[in-house]
């Protein structure tokens, strides 16, 4: 359902300037007025104002890499394997609701076993269900033996690797996750194993790219992530590894790079719960992912903020961390932090209609407690969600 809602105070509209003294005017679900309170048009009562004090007005955020069935369990993988089908699909249900109300009005998942979060992405945009909008990318495409394969398709070879990115196409999904590298989570597999050619990935991608879709590639070993950007990802997922020519292969194909650095940082926050294998890959890489995202960020590389949420002690609607984390420890500035966690997230998601505010776009909005742009931490301050022009019930933090 569509309403209509204004809202007035300080406005970052992430597209333009931002407002001391704007308004934003939402009418039948869509934006139709961004800009100064003295030039904005009369509302009649019909309209629902929300109160916005001494807050800012933002996007709704977008988390570009999520496990919607998955909720922050210690045993990342347990959980999953020892779930049927109809609890998976109860707690990605879940979950997606809590992004919602956290300010997070769409997320990515990429990998989810069968058809769970093709089937929640179809029952959210037809108004089934209420949460987060999803774009899926079904189950992911791992070699066998590698990584995360409960949330995959297990797949070698050229012609396979092809028919396995036409075949998640044909159920819904709305682009493909190649898993390039090895990862934290799989203890037996080490991180710099690079699985895959890059003719195999580039015969998956290539399939994905013809349709108009994105390709986004798990990518934390070096060699994987340069196959996986010669074969044609359209995003690096993770970038633990990026040297000088990784780096220069992004900017020459203009992939961009999802950091989800918050979910290493809120794993080793509780590094007692953690299984020692695990533990000790995620310890590997913490300073090198930082110098990482360092680099890549001096280059100019698109970098998008997500959340990763389902991972160990990482539950949804949290991607506004990111956002504190792109500052703090990469050293971007709070604009263009706000903007990786909204407008370029969305665009990973080949939805350049969200993560800002603009005449006509989606009526998703937020509104933090006091302005990010001065103190970033305020952005995981929610105090009210709209979607489409209606207030979400129970949404905020406080």
């Amino acid at each position: 359902m569509r309403g209509s809602v204004v809202m007035r105070g300080h406005v970052v509209p992430v597209a333009g300037e931002p407002l001391r003294d704007g308004t934003v005017l939402v009418q039948d679900g869509r934006i139709s007025y961004v800009g100064p309170t003295s030039r904005a048009p009369r509302v009649d009562r019909t309209v629902t104002e929300v109160h916005v004090g001494d807050g800012t007005v933002l996007p709704g955020m977008v988390d570009a890499h999520v496990h919607l069935v998955a909720d922050g369990s210690a045993d990342f993988m347990g959980s999953i394997v020892r779930s049927d089908p109809e609890q998976l699909a109860a707690v990605a249900r879940a979950n997606s609701v809590r992004a919602l109300r956290a300010g997070t009005v769409a997320v990515r998942d990429l990998g989810a076993p069968g058809d769970i979060a093709i089937t929640l992405g179809r029952d959210v945009a037809a108004g089934r269900l209420p949460g987060a909008a999803v774009a899926a990318a079904g189950r992911a495409i791992t070699a066998p033996g590698g990584h995360i394969p409960y949330l995959g398709t297990e797949v070698r070879g050229e012609a396979a690797m092809a028919d396995a990115a036409r075949e998640e196409l044909a159920r819904g999904a709305d682009g493909i996750k190649l898993v390039a590298t090895g990862g934290v989570l799989t203890p037996s597999v080490a991180i710099g194993d690079a699985p895959y050619t890059e003719a195999e990935l580039a015969a998956a991608a290539a399939v994905a790219r013809a349709a108009g879709r994105w390709v986004a590639a798990h990518a934390i070993g070096i060699e994987g992530t340069k196959r996986a950007l010669r074969a044609g990802a359209t995003t690096i997922e993770h970038g633990v590894h990026l040297d000088d020519e990784t780096v220069g292969l992004m900017a020459s194909t203009g992939a961009m790079l999802v950091t989800t650095r918050m979910a290493l940082v809120r794993m080793l926050r509780n590094a007692d719960a953690i299984e020692p294998a695990v533990l000790a890959k995620g310890e590997e890489i913490q300073g090198v992912t930082i110098e990482s995202l360092r680099r890549a960020a001096r280059a100019g590389i698109p970098i998008a903020g997500a959340s990763d949420a389902g991972t160990p002690f990482n539950p949804h609607g949290g991607v506004a961390e990111e956002a504190v984390l792109l500052v703090r420890d990469i050293g971007l500035p709070t604009l263009d932090a706000v903007r990786a966690v909204t407008a370029t997230a969305a665009r990973c998601l080949l939805r350049d209609d969200l993560g800002h505010l603009s005449p006509g776009a989606p009526g998703h909005l937020v509104v933090t407690g006091g302005n990010p742009l001065d103190d970033i931490t305020a952005l995981t301050d929610v105090r009210s969600v709209v979607v489409a022009g209606r207030v979400v019930e129970g949404a905020g933090n406080r």
